[in-house]
């Protein structure tokens, strides 16, 4: 029999559970594709665990933003102004 492990956070799973219960996507947190490599970069860097809460933390305190905030829009709407 195969054993089935937990993703990491659990983020698949919640996937599979919006798709199984035909609930929307946008009720749970998809990280952007960005915070998956930092993580990794991080993770390697320090030789320890981050939670993708932690990266992406780390990573707007840094000034990164993932595009879909009300905050990155109006950042570049002042762009070429």
């Amino acid at each position: 029999m195969y054993k089935i492990e937990r993703s990491r956070e659990g983020l698949l799973e919640k996937v599979y559970d919006c798709l199984k219960n035909n609930t929307a996507l946008d009720s749970i947190h998809i990280p952007h594709s960005d915070v998956f490599y930092v993580r990794e970069a991080l993770e390697s860097r320090y030789k320890r665990d981050f939670s993708l809460e932690q990266t992406e933390e780390y990573m707007r305190e840094a000034g990164w933003t993932d595009g879909n905030s009300r905050e990155s829009e109006e950042q570049n709407e002042g762009v070429g102004a």
